[in-house]
């Protein structure tokens, strides 16, 4: 097996069965001597998500080597596969006109038994990977599936172990049950679910079992998805794909495999599923174990962006740093660093939280500049209304030169930087513990200067694919934020289980607004390509929307974007506003939906152009970018950033712009040396 390609990928083994399926289709085609088993469906589909992958099988002595070559051919690792005495397992598979499906096994049922993979067939060296890899343990009697995994577990005690149920296991529950509880993923069926615990509904089910001790599980649905139980998240569906269905067998396997493989390239739990369920969706259109194997993996992800409207990635052009294209790949990942963001993987969010609790903090200073002030901007609410404290954005500026000397006491302040080198903020980290406040570092850089002038760090990882106009970050740091405010809150005490359910629904909303947005927001921007000047308007926690989406645009397109008070433009910008003046509202449901209402209508009569960001459709005329629905007001800037995102990457492709306008390195550095430099003032 060879290496991953980098220090974060964990290999993956799949460890299941081999068949010799004979085939007849409803047209009376008869194929013989197809190659099948769950090993074969799992590993065609974990090679699309993941570098390295292995199999661990029996096969029979009739089993041609060939065979074998073909999954050789796709880069599938075979040297686990072992020959035994005796036949593979094989079995005529016939498939009925109505779309039924009968299984007539040509060797004896006990044979199933004898090919099961034993622990001394995995390869000793495969289990001392580093990282550790994951292991599928697909369908397979119960003894040979508990001995597996009980040999992995003390072979490689930090692989990550996903377990598929088999039908065979009905009648000794508390077995299944201890084998769950020794995963990390158990992925039963909803039919085998139920046989489990004795009736049919799978989200009260999977929580039964996650009291009882299984780490997490993911059921199979079929058509329906599937559902995650997990960790400290709400329990959340994942929906099918559309597919064309020909041929459901492996469907499952197909899901389980892609499922472990998108888990070892590092993916959260529910942006794993959804690849399980994508690669599933297009297994099914295909007769076979080999349907998938004229995909490649830069295809499937290009399938995969294209189904949840994200584009599909592209290698950075290494001669040009500042490629726009960089944009757009990286709002593509908006979704998944979300997920990963509410996972709070190494417990920082909940330790801060605890802290805040503990010291006994009733205000809140969310300070930053650029996307990090605008980041405390949009998360107040959401402290104030579940948390309970006072929390107030400001620039760190002014928070460093003008308030810190007038802090209330039991004040801390959190210090927003995702580079953590910009001056102003660390200023207002140092000056903040000069005056008796509590300082937290929110950055990505542990060991630079914010998080040195800090009392506590909260670390943010968000993968950055070159020079490019914040999205994904911004995300990360407002998503951060926002799951701070309900950690705290529980901290505090205070019941927050509907708006944490709410907060978990957040990446699969971020997909469909991203998806219902791609049309919508190439339209505006090719509508405001020719226009001097473009004002954005934003009321409460979406005046930061307004001003994230005016910044895209010096960024990007270098367009001059005004971002103003919802409010303020009918006191200031109406008065240089007229026919076909361009106006971007930011109105999503919440207390000032109804003002963005008349303003709307004072821009209809005057005959603007405006374009309306909202979960609900405008009366008036106007181009609307749409906002998944389902989430309250302080929610709301996780999804409003989505297409005032997808409007600065366009605009700026459109005009053939590159990131920033950088003039030279010598001006690069001239500007990140304003920013950076650190002088502590006296403030008044």
């Amino acid at each position: 097996m060879k290496p991953t390609d980098t220090a974060h990928t964990r290999p993956v083994l799949v460890i299941g069965n081999l068949t010799i399926d004979d085939v007849v289709r409803p047209d009376g085609t008869v194929r013989m001597g197809c190659l099948g088993g769950n090993a074969v469906y799992a590993a065609m589909a974990a090679r699309l998500w993941n570098s390295v992958v292995a199999v661990v099988a029996r096969r029979g002595d009739d089993l041609p080597p060939a065979v074998l070559e073909t999954l050789d051919g796709l880069e599938i690792d075979t040297a686990g596969v072992r020959g035994i005495d005796g036949p593979t397992v094989r079995n005529w598979v016939i498939y009925e006109q109505d779309g039924r499906r009968r299984w007539l096994y040509r060797t004896p049922p006990e044979r199933s038994r004898e090919v099961a993979v034993r622990p001394e067939d995995i390869p000793a060296e495969w289990l001392r990977a580093d990282p550790a890899p994951v292991v599928h343990v697909a369908a397979m009697p119960l003894p040979a599936a508990t001995a597996i995994v009980q040999h992995v577990r003390k072979q490689a005690p930090d692989a990550l172990i996903t377990v598929d149920t088999h039908e065979d296991w009905r009648g000794d529950p508390d077995s299944v049950l201890d084998l769950a509880r020794r995963a990390d993923v158990f992925v039963p069926s909803r039919e085998e679910l139920a046989d489990l615990v004795g009736y049919d509904d799978p989200a009260r089910a999977a929580a039964e079992l996650r009291e009882r001790g299984v780490p997490a599980v993911v059921v199979k649905l079929g058509a329906d998805g599937a559902l995650i139980d997990a960790g400290d998240r709400p329990a959340e569906w994942i929906p099918a794909y559309r597919a064309d269905v020909a041929d459901t067998t492996g469907a499952g396997d197909t899901f389980c495999g892609a499922l472990a493989a998108a888990l070892g390239a590092g993916l959260s739990l529910p942006n794993a599923v959804r690849r399980g369920a994508a690669t599933a969706a297009w297994a099914i259109e295909g007769f076979g174990s080999l349907t998938l194997a004229g995909l490649d993996p830069v295809t499937a992800r290009e399938r995969f962006a294209a189904l949840t409207g994200g584009p599909p990635p592209r290698p950075a052009e290494a001669d040009t740093p500042y490629e726009i294209d960089v944009m757009r790949r990286e709002i593509a990942m908006i979704p998944e660093v979300i997920a990963e963001r509410l996972t709070d993987a190494g417990g920082h969010v909940r330790r801060i939280a605890d802290a805040l609790a503990g010291q006994g903090i009733e205000n809140l200073f969310l300070v930053g500049c650029g996307d990090s002030c605008f980041a405390g901007q949009a998360t107040a609410l959401a402290f104030q209304r579940h948390a309970g404290v006072n929390a107030r954005a400001v620039h760190a500026l002014d928070f460093a030169r003008y308030e810190v000397r007038y802090l209330p006491p039991r004040s801390a302040v959190l210090c927003v930087s995702f580079s953590g080198k910009v001056g102003r903020t660390t200023e207002a980290a140092v000056q903040a513990t000069r005056f008796g406040a509590l300082s937290i570092a929110l950055t990505n850089n542990e060991s630079g200067a914010l998080a040195r002038a800090a009392d506590l760090v909260l670390p943010i990882e968000v993968p950055t694919l070159g020079f490019s106009p914040g999205t994904s970050t911004y995300l990360a740091m407002v998503t951060t934020l926002t799951d701070l405010a309900l950690r705290w809150a529980v901290a505090r005490g205070r019941n927050v289980d509907a708006a944490r359910t709410a907060l978990g629904t957040v990446p699969a909303l971020a997909e469909q607004t991203l998806a219902a947005c791609a049309g919508p927001a190439e339209k505006a921007a090719r509508s405001l390509a020719g226009e001097p000047w473009i004002t954005f308007l934003g009321g409460g926690p979406n005046e930061a929307s307004a001003k994230f989406g005016a910044a895209k645009l010096f960024e990007g397109p270098q367009l001059l974007g005004v971002s103003t008070n919802l409010e303020e433009w009918a006191h200031e910008e109406y008065f240089i506003s007229s026919a076909g003046t361009p106006v971007v509202l930011v109105a999503p449901s919440g207390a000032s939906f109804d003002r963005a209402g008349e303003i709307l209508s004072e821009l209809d009569y005057i005959a603007a152009h405006p374009i309306v960001v909202s979960d609900v459709e405008p009366e008036l005329p106007a181009l609307h970018l749409p906002l998944a629905p389902g989430l309250t007001e302080e929610f709301s800037p996780l999804l409003a950033a989505l297409p005032l995102s997808l409007i600065g990457f366009h605009l700026a492709e459109v005009l053939g712009k590159k990131s920033y306008n950088v003039p030279s390195e010598a001006a690069r550095t001239e500007h990140y040396d304003t920013i950076h430099r650190l002088v502590i003032g006296e403030p008044a």
